[in-house]
């Protein structure tokens, strides 16, 4: 008969109780940004004197120029107006007070200069008002817009020079922009044609009208149908990394990323450049599924979240993918407490 052999408990090791280790997300100093503090931000960016709006322009509270006619989904009745209004909760053509909010931090912690890059630009509104409010300000500043759609291009350069801003084009083969991104910016506004991602290489971007400000360079495996369902023919599109639109002398004050359903593949993707370079990062979102995800992404890294609107979607119909039925951006506005 086998015998088997019984340890005392005398004889079996010490275990000592293990402290579990409890994760922390965030960086327990940024603090949520109320919008009872809206106007006070915003307030900050009032120029003193408003611009002529003639007969072809709008001109908000903050000076800037905005051409209505370029833009189709503008109200016509816009043309010809100045405004001394906040735009709370919203400005009725371009986005709601919390992007301006954004835009407004950054200028007001700002520190001798002013360095925007606007990533999924249209007509470069941010970084053009950024400009503009930084120069009245008496900041050495400059800024980066990249565009994919030709047409919108052309809306930024128009856009930059309605507002006295010197630009420059930076457009060609993926090594073409790599190699004018390395040349020091002379402009104010830098204005790339061409779409973000973390290398550089050429993609695919829709044909679409000029007024679809949904366009995004990805499509559904082995189809021509874009995130939203829609069958759309494509255009090669040179792509520009993201490294080498923050990677500067100057540390990046805004990074604006509006890239409709792509911001967490493209954020995870470059989040050592973006978090090297770069103080405040407002992203535009599509999704609920990407809202959640960038939220654990970068409060797993220790950055704050200052805003946090949520996209609204409407669940009707059928679409192929979850950015396909939201119906109004959301809006995160993140810290970096590493660079402030």
């Amino acid at each position: 008969m086998a015998l088997l052999a019984r340890r005392s408990r005398r004889d079996e090791p010490e275990h000592h109780p293990v402290t579990p280790s409890i994760p922390s997300l965030g960086n327990g100093v940024s603090v949520p940004i109320a919008p009872a503090d809206y106007p006070v931000l915003l307030e900050s960016m009032r120029a003193t004197t408003l611009p002529s709006a003639n007969t072809e322009f709008h001109v908000d509270w903050m000076g800037v120029r905005t051409r209505i006619s370029m833009l189709p989904w503008a109200p016509a009745e816009l043309a010809g107006t100045v405004t001394p209004m906040l735009p709370i909760p919203d400005d009725g053509y371009r986005s709601e007070d919390s992007e301006y909010v954004a835009l407004g931090l950054a200028l007001a912690t700002a520190r001798h200069t002013f360095r925007i890059v606007e990533v999924g630009a249209g007509w470069a509104p941010w970084a053009v008002a950024g400009l503009v409010v930084a120069r009245r300000m008496g900041l050495a500043a400059k800024g980066i817009a990249v565009e994919a759609d030709p047409i919108k291009v052309q809306w930024a350069l128009q856009h930059a020079d309605d507002n006295s801003l010197s630009t420059e084009l930076v457009e060609g083969s993926p090594t073409k922009i790599a190699e004018a991104m390395a040349v020091p910016q002379t402009a104010n506004l830098r204005i790339v044609a061409a779409a973000v991602w973390h290398e550089a290489t050429v993609l695919q971007f829709p044909l679409v009208d000029a007024e679809d400000m949904g366009a995004a360079v990805w499509t559904l495996p082995g189809t021509d149908v874009d995130y939203r369902g829609a069958h759309v023919s494509h255009r090669d599109v040179s792509s520009v990394r993201m490294h080498d639109l923050l990677v500067d002398d100057q540390l990046t004050d805004l990074l604006h990323v509006d890239v409709q359903g792509l911001e967490f593949e493209l954020l995870s993707a470059t989040a050592g450049e973006v978090q090297d370079h770069t103080r405040l990062m407002n992203v535009g979102t599509h999704s609920r599924w990407n809202e959640g995800m960038l939220q654990d992404f970068f409060l797993r890294r220790g950055w704050g979240l200052r805003i946090d609107e949520p996209c609204k979607a409407h669940f009707t119909m059928t679409h192929p993918t979850l950015p396909g039925f939201t119906v109004q951006d959301g809006n995160q506005l993140y810290e970096n407490p590493f660079v402030m």
